[in-house]
């Protein structure tokens, strides 16, 4: 029996291994996908970045203006019960990389609670900042804008 509970234990260890390191989809129902300089230029042009990962990776860097709500968290649900949020502001979701698969969800969710213009960020934040673009990092204890510390 012990040799059993041994196996099911490695067999469960193994599974959990291959989910973590599953790739989110390429493409989402109800979505567009953008890539890097798509989720750029709707940057710039004023869209609502939200970031799906805990508050705690949040906190250490996140792309400059993006509002956080963990999707495993119950907040994330202020997008359906809200009653002000104008379900047509484009909203672009994203996590740390394409090994996770929140942002996808997310997007996947939003568009069937009715918001019209949902973009799914699938590289998400490591490539927007390996890019150089506007990001808030938490550094040495202080938080600072990326382009203070350039200058």
């Amino acid at each position: 029996m012990k040799h059993f509970a041994k196996v099911v234990s490695c067999l469960a260890l193994l599974l959990a291994s291959v989910v973590a390191v599953a790739e989110a989809p390429d493409a989402v129902n109800g979505a567009k996908t953008v890539g890097l300089e798509q989720a750029k230029s709707l940057f710039d042009d004023g869209a609502v970045f939200i970031d799906v990962r805990d508050a705690q990776s949040w906190s250490l860097g996140h792309i400059q203006g993006s509002v956080n709500l963990d999707f495993n968290a119950s907040e994330f649900a202020v997008l359906y019960i809200s009653k002000e949020l104008d379900r047509s502001t484009p909203i672009v979701f994203y996590t740390s990389s394409p090994l996770n698969v929140s942002s996808a969800m997310a997007s996947y969710f939003a568009s069937n609670w009715g918001y019209s213009n949902v973009y799914y960020f699938r590289e998400g934040f490591y490539s927007w900042m390996a890019a150089d673009f506007p990001v808030e990092l938490k550094m040495a204890g202080r938080s600072v804008q990326v382009d203070s510390v350039i200058q």
